[in-house]
């Protein structure tokens, strides 16, 4: 009897965890691209490192002759738990120009640091998770307000806006290199 039951569970609970998945999509950022004609590559230049200053980023490396400018780590997210992180993120800036049309093109990196460890860190691209609020609402890194993952969004995407407004483009402008796979809410972290 109890290796029917035993069998029994086996066999089933499989199907009712696949019944109960959440779909949601997961989205790694590797850059956005902001294209704009008569913008000389120093004024964009200018006008990122502005923006960057006014997000609260502090400068961290500028090549005007490379048409690149990187940001310091800048924390945006601290989690207790065991152990608890501090997420930093830096933007990476390229501007070049590309016949007649400037492009300014931004990647975001985000350091996951253990606050037990200082040389316990891990560094990838940004990401987060679309799909329905309700499953959303499931994986705690994307909370509302608390979550990592949403304050990173947040922070990239103010920068991402502020760019392209001020190249006179809204965020539908904005190219966005990324990959999107298809996630489970329940497995989300």
């Amino acid at each position: 009897m109890k290796s029917l039951i035993k069998t029994v569970f086996i066999i089933i609970v499989p199907f009712v965890l696949l019944a109960c998945s959440l779909p949601v999509t997961r989205v790694e950022v590797q850059s956005f691209e902001i294209r704009k004609a008569g913008i000389q590559e120093e004024q964009a230049l200018t006008r990122l490192t502005g923006i960057f200053i006014d997000r609260g980023f502090d400068i961290k490396f500028t090549n005007k002759d490379a048409g690149v400018i990187t940001t310091e780590y800048k924390k945006f997210a601290s989690i207790g738990g065991n152990p608890p992180f501090d997420y930093y993120m830096q933007v990476k800036g390229r501007v070049k120009v590309v016949r007649d049309a400037t492009s300014v093109t931004l990647s975001p990196i985000v350091k996951e640091q253990n606050r037990l460890n200082a040389a316990a860190f891990t560094e990838h691209e940004l990401s987060y998770y679309t799909g329905d609020a309700g499953n959303i609402r499931l994986i705690d890194s994307m909370k509302e307000g608390t979550g990592w993952r949403t304050l990173g969004q947040v922070l990239f995407m103010n920068v991402v806006t502020d760019t392209a407004e001020s190249f006179g483009l809204g965020t539908d402008d904005v190219i966005q290199n990324v990959t999107k796979t298809p996630a489970d809410a329940f497995a989300a972290h």
